[in-house]
C-alpha cells in the first residue's frame, strides 16, 4: 500500500521515487514592497493568496485517479488610473497516474479553469489546460521527468515543454526538485524538523477583465512572474509545516491587452504584436508565509 501512495506524489507536478512525502493541503500569502509605474508617480502594492488541495484515489497497483483544486488570487492596481482590483483563478485537477513499468511512469491531467475578475462569468472566463509528464526512475535517489503543458490562455494556445529531475542525497539532508521552466526548489535539512532552502517559481497566467477601461472591450490581464526566494521551514510532529520566505521578483509584468497572437511558448509569441493598454511597474522585494500539511510515507 505504501508503494501505491508514493506513486501519487507525481500529482500536480510533484516528484516521486526518492521523495517520501505528499503535501495534501497548502496555503500561502505573499506581499510585495511598493513598486513604481513607468513614467508615473503612482505606486502599486501587490498581494497574493494561493491554495492547493490534493485528493488521490488508488484504483489498482498500477493506476491512481488524481483530483484536487487550486486557488490563485492577485490583488493590486494594474493601471495607475484605476483603484485596486483582484483577479482569481480556480482550477479543477482531473487525471490519472499510471505505472507503465518498473522504471517508467506517467501523469496525465486535464486542468479546466475559471480565470477572471469574477465580476460575471462568461465564456471568456473559461480556460482548458492539460499536462502530460513522464518519469524515468534511474535509482532510489534520482529520477528524471519530461513532458508538455498546454493551456488556452486568452492571448492564444500556450505550450510549455517540461524537463526536470528529483534528487535526494543518501543521508536524506539535501533535496533538489527541478521542473524547468516552471519551478526549482533546493533545500538542506539542518535538523529533522528544520531546513533552509532556495526556491524559484515562474508563471504565465491570463485573467479576463469584465469591466471595460474607457472604450476598450475584451480586455485581459497577462501576468508573467519570475520569483526568487530564500526560505526557512519548520515542521511539527503532526505533519503541519510552516515556511517563511523572502525574495525578489525578476522581470515580472502585469500587462493588459485586448488583442491576441497566433501561438505562444515561454518568452516567444508568434503573430501580430499586441498593443499594451496599461503601464509596466518595477520589480520589488517579496515576503511570503506558507503553511501546509505534509503526509510522510
Amino acid at each position: 500500500m505504501k508503494k501505491l501512495i508514493i506513486v501519487l506524489a507525481l500529482f500536480s507536478l510533484k516528484h516521486v521515487n526518492a521523495q517520501n512525502y505528499i503535501d495534501l493541503v497548502k496555503v500561502d500569502y505573499a506581499l510585495s514592497s511598493s513598486s513604481s509605474y513607468d513614467s508615473s508617480n503612482a505606486k502599486v502594492n501587490l498581494k497574493e493568496m494561493n491554495g492547493d488541495i490534493t485528493l488521490p484515489v488508488v484504483i489498482n497497483e498500477n493506476t491512481a485517479f488524481l483530483t484536487g483544486i487550486s486557488y490563485e488570487m492577485t490583488q493590486g492596481s494594474f493601471n495607475p488610473y484605476r483603484e485596486n482590483e483582484s483577479v482569481t483563478g480556480i482550477t479543477l485537477k482531473l487525471g490519472t497516474n499510471i505505472k507503465h513499468s518498473e522504471k517508467w511512469g506517467g501523469t496525465y491531467m486535464l486542468l479546466p479553469k475559471i480565470s477572471s475578475d469574477w465580476k460575471k462569468i462568461g465564456k471568456n472566463d473559461l480556460q482548458l489546460g492539460g499536462v502530460a509528464l513522464l518519469k524515468y526512475s534511474k535509482s532510489d535517489h534520482i529520477n528524471y521527468k519530461f513532458g508538455l503543458y498546454a493551456n488556452t490562455e486568452l492571448f492564444s494556445t500556450f505550450l510549455v515543454p517540461i524537463l526536470g529531475f528529483y534528487y535526494l542525497s543518501p543521508n536524506d539532508k539535501f533535496e533538489a526538485k527541478v521542473l524547468l521552466p516552471l519551478a526549482v526548489d533546493l533545500n538542506y535539512a539542518v535538523t529533522e524538523k528544520a531546513k533552509f532552502g532556495f526556491n524559484f517559481k515562474g508563471q504565465v497566467r491570463t485573467y479576463n477583465l469584465n469591466e471595460p477601461l474607457f472604450s476598450e472591450n475584451d480586455r485581459y490581464l497577462a501576468r508573467s512572474t519570475n520569483d526568487l526566494y530564500a526560505y526557512f521551514q519548520y515542521g511539527l510532529d503532526n505533519g503541519i509545516n510552516f515556511q517563511l520566505a523572502g525574495g525578489r521578483s525578476v522581470a515580472r509584468s502585469y500587462r493588459i491587452y485586448n488583442e491576441t497572437v497566433d501561438f505562444a511558448m515561454p518568452l516567444v509569441y508568434f503573430g501580430s504584436k499586441r498593443s499594451q493598454l496599461n503601464r509596466d511597474f518595477s520589480d520589488s522585494w517579496l515576503l511570503k508565509f506558507s503553511v501546509f500539511y505534509r503526509l510522510k510515507l
